[in-house]
């Protein structure tokens, strides 16, 4: 009997084991929650956004027609490439020899970013379950192929939100360059409005979100940490010299 209860508790011990093994490997080094979610309740944050039938969508539905019909050929072509990146690299074109494949801590912290910023941004999305501009207006034609998931989900922009909290982390590493960073986030968001994909105040919201995911992350003592490393490489690499700047706190 005593072999038996042995045998048993052998076998409970190695299934804990097993599912332990199994639940570590399919976590991701990027899925780390940083962020108090509670600070992120959508009706909190941000306003509703503008009824279908009001007349400031009607003006947002033509502002969107009017931006894309000035656009030339390279704004659009950048505004195409922009929908199909959704990484820290778009601030490359503002940040000669920023080539983020080379710079793997920094890769690290930027995708812990977007993990942050999608849970945080999802919570609004999944709030609000609004149409999205080309849903509403069939004329508006959005440069990239919609997908079943993007339906309903229009506010906030999710690439706005992403852009923004990427950009004040990297603002904060790199403060010589904060400027064109941050022109470069809005240039990205309003992107989304040019690809008829987003409404302005889609964008606007994606800023409030971005912006406060980004500065949540900068003062966190953990994240910081990691934020340290990455600033080390990116002096290594000549794109800064200035050192990461201390919370009063500290």
């Amino acid at each position: 009997m005593k072999l038996l209860n042995s045998i048993k508790l052998a076998l409970v011990a190695v299934f804990v084991l097993s599912l332990s093994l199994q639940t570590f490997a399919q976590e991701k080094p990027e899925e780390v929650l940083y962020l108090d979610l509670s600070r992120y309740k959508p009706e909190l944050i941000l306003p509703p956004a503008p009824k279908e039938d009001s007349l400031e969508r009607q003006m947002e539905i033509q502002t969107i027609k009017n931006s894309i019909a000035k656009l030339d050929q390279r704004q659009k072509d950048l505004a195409v490439r922009d929908a199909k990146v959704l990484s820290v690299s778009i601030f490359a074109d503002v940040i000669p020899g920023f080539d983020i494949e080379k710079l793997p801590l920094t890769k690290a912290l930027f995708d812990k970013v977007n993990y942050n910023r999608t849970q945080a941004k999802d919570l609004a999305k999944d709030y609000f379950t609004i149409k999205r501009p080309y849903q509403t207006d069939a004329t508006i034609i959005p440069c990239q192929e919609p997908v079943k998931s993007d339906l309903n989900r229009t506010y906030p922009s999710g690439h706005t939100t992403f852009g923004y909290a990427a950009a004040v982390v990297l603002a904060n590493l790199i403060p010589e360059k904060a400027n064109v960073i941050m022109d470069r986030a809005r240039l990205y968001g309003n992107n989304r409005i040019f690809c008829g994909a987003h409404y302005p105040s889609d964008v606007a919201a994606g800023e409030v979100i971005g912006v406060m995911v980004g500065n949540d992350l900068a003062h966190n003592k953990k994240f910081k940490t990691l934020m340290k490393k990455a600033k080390e490489e990116l002096i290594q690499a000549g794109l800064t010299s200035s050192p990461l700047k201390k919370d009063s706190k500290e």
